[in-house]
């Protein structure tokens, strides 16, 4: 059985519950069914050509009319040259309706099938309503007829749908600009040739070319060469990255200036533009709550305005005639079209949500951007968030009488932490490679997010602890004086302290300093001007805590373990932000109303977050929080603009002061005004 399609096969928008079927292919609306058919693709040109060609026919045909319909009124021809004049309008007509008419009779056909009213349902009945009536006045001589305003309509409507189908594949155009980053051809080198194959037949350990200026076709492994490469399509920075071997390569980003020769690891749906396409089609089917109450209000809406019309037809009836109850009848029906109504929210929101991908920002679901613009909290993990990951080993204590010099406790520490992703796991690991301390064989790990890891060092016969003190304590290892005195010289200087010990006591004590991140005080800045309070959550102890806090200007706590940060966080009733990236931070991350999961972090800490930053700029948190308030207040204003117009309209259309033709003007820059107004978020400074 067939996957179901999730989104309109034009704009890549979320498909409605009764999307528009053609060919095979299911459509958010007629409009870009008819655009992707006018547009065409490589081998439709013909097809294409034909569609453009209705769509001008039927515009010849209804100029012809008009010129028609309004010579007869200016001059008041007599009854005989009228009635020819009639069958002439009747028969150029004919190709309006059958060209562009009976798409939407056919649609809203199907919905009725389904006991369903849309948008194709009220200008159905509007326009087959005056051009059945005309067709039965020209029959009996009558000189009343509506083919003027049926085919103005129908070329009116055509076009504005057009128009929309148009603006809101312009919506989707962050994806389209993704898909295209990846090449059609790699060059694969198997048995020391090299050949150009297509990406998708690239498989995990296959051995990949890149030439500078080409793209990576798949994820992988850098195993000869030196280069920079641009990230700035998934991360949203600049800055070119150095690569060398064993680094990490992504699909879609580029080769600046170098021959890079790297194993794949990552291929189609597994790479990383692909799991990041994935996530925003994921994030654009699922509706915010106030696209629900949207979509809710319309199909309330439409059932309504066919009972208000029928009311203004049976009024105007029975006080002037069946040709004015006709005309105003079809105003309402036209005025009060909801289709500004129905893209209000939807096209703020995925206009955001691809602005925010262009800028390395994935957000999850359209409600993410609902609570984020009313966030008051932006709770922040130290280490590796606010401060470089690279944090610098720079104080070693070895405890006297441990029977141990530096290179023994450093080899000791870094043989444990190989293993751990923590940023002082991976300072220590390094260290130690500089230095040529080997590592040694261990055994029966385990790692305390947050508090530190254990395991067996083989030559000890043992189990080693490093961590905190309190992992320290908790396992029955007390700090002697000395340990003590290291201790307190050491945090006073607000370094970071890892201990390590075994047996029965503490063996040495590694001091690590970090460096804020160069931003970290612009985007602290930037949350203050939001009217954001800003709070430092981290498991290292409170004086280094404290003095980053002190430089940044915020609070801060200090020594906390994950689950000391989830009872934090729910202390506060505000609606709350937690930023970390690592796997300690988890159960802050799920804890807060939206977890942010910032740069390289693990993947597990990237599925628990609703938003994701692929670089590591913070000033990006700041931005995705103003640009999801700018979002709010841009559904605001176009839920606003579509109550008062539709309000307004109706009222007017039943009291007889709105002529269908412009009803369906109307009707047309309504939906434009909302979708421009929506589209500013693509050029908005945020």
């Amino acid at each position: 059985m067939g996957k179901i399609p999730q989104f309109c096969y034009h704009c890549r928008l979320p498909l409605p519950k009764k999307p528009f079927t053609a060919k095979g292919l299911s459509y958010c609306c007629y409009g870009c069914f008819l655009t992707h058919e006018i547009t065409g693709e490589e081998g439709e040109e013909g097809e294409a050509l034909w569609l453009l060609m209705k769509l001008g026919l039927s515009t010849f045909f209804t100029m012809n009319i008009m010129i028609l319909s309004y010579a007869d009124y200016i001059y008041g021809f007599d009854e005989s040259v009228s009635h020819i004049l009639n069958y002439i309008m009747l028969l150029l007509s004919i190709p309006v309706i059958a060209l562009l008419g009976l798409p939407f009779l056919i649609n809203s056909l199907r919905s009725l099938s389904k006991l369903v009213l849309n948008m194709d349902t009220l200008i159905a009945i509007g326009t087959f309503s005056a051009y059945i009536l005309s067709i039965i006045s020209t029959v009996k001589s009558q000189k009343q007829v509506y083919f003027d305003t049926a085919s103005m309509i129908l070329v009116l409507v055509t076009a504005g749908r057009f128009l929309e189908a148009n603006a809101k594949a312009r919506a989707s155009n962050a994806i389209k600009e993704l898909l295209e980053l990846t090449p059609k051809e790699a060059r694969v080198i198997k048995d020391g040739v090299e050949r150009l194959v297509p990406s998708e037949l690239i498989r995990k350990g296959d051995m990949v070319k890149v030439l500078p200026g080409e793209s990576f076709a798949v994820d992988g492994e850098v195993v000869e060469g030196n280069s920079s490469v641009d990230e700035s399509m998934l991360s949203g920075e600049s800055k070119p990255v150095f690569k060398t071997r064993g680094s990490k390569v992504f699909s879609g980003t580029i080769n600046i200036d170098g021959v890079l020769i790297f194993r794949a690891t990552g291929v189609g749906e597994e790479s990383t533009l692909s799991r990041f396409i994935k996530l925003i089609e994921e994030a654009r089917s699922l509706k915010s709550p106030v696209e629900r109450l949207a979509d809710k209000i319309s199909s309330i809406f439409i059932p309504v305005v066919v009972s208000i019309a029928g009311i203004t037809f049976a009024f105007w009836f029975f006080k002037e005639g069946i040709n004015t109850a006709i005309l105003n009848s079809l105003s309402v029906l036209l005025i009060s079209c909801p289709c500004a109504l129905g893209i209000a929210a939807p096209m703020a929101i995925q206009v955001a949500l691809g602005r925010a991908a262009k800028e390395g920002i994935l957000v999850r679901t359209g409600e993410t951007f609902e609570r984020l613009s009313h966030v008051r909290r932006v709770f922040l993990d130290k280490t590796g968030t606010l401060t470089k990951r690279e944090m610098r080993l720079s104080s070693i204590f070895v405890v006297p009488n441990s029977n141990l010099n530096e290179s023994d406790l450093i080899s000791i520490c870094a043989s444990l932490e190989s293993v751990s992703e923590h940023p002082l796991a991976k300072s220590t690991v390094e260290f130690a490679s500089q230095r040529g301390y080997p590592l040694l064989q261990v055994s029966k790990l385990k790692v305390s997010p947050g508090m530190g890891i254990e395991g067996k060092v083989n030559h000890l016969g043992e189990t080693v602890y490093i961590g905190s003190m309190r992992f320290m304590r908790k396992n029955g290892l007390d700090p002697d004086r000395t340990v003590t005195l290291e201790k307190e010289r050491l945090e006073s200087k607000g370094q970071t302290l890892v201990f390590c010990g075994w047996g029965k006591g503490i063996k040495g004590v590694l001091g690590f300093s970090e460096e804020l991140r160069e931003d970290a005080k612009e985007a602290i800045l930037r949350l203050k001007e939001l009217k954001i309070d800003t709070v430092i959550l981290t498991g290292d102890n409170r004086y280094s805590a404290k003095a980053v806090a002190a430089t940044l200007g915020i609070e801060s706590k200090g020594e906390l373990t994950p689950e000391d940060k989830v009872r934090e966080i729910k202390k506060h009733k505000e609606v709350s932000v937690m930023v970390g990236d690592g796997i300690n931070d988890v159960p802050a991350l799920s804890a807060a109303d939206i977890g942010i999961a910032i740069g390289c972090g693990t993947d597990i800490a990237r599925e628990s977050a609703d938003i994701n930053l692929l670089g590591e700029s913070l000033e990006k948190i700041p931005w995705v929080i103003k640009l999801s308030r700018e979002t709010r207040k841009r559904i605001k204003e176009n839920l606003f603009w579509a109550f008062l117009y539709n309000t307004i309209g109706i009222v007017v259309a039943a009291l007889g002061f709105l002529k269908p033709v412009a009803a369906a003007l109307a009707m047309i820059v309504s939906s434009i005004l909302v979708l421009g107004n929506s589209l500013r978020l693509q050029k908005e400074r945020i």
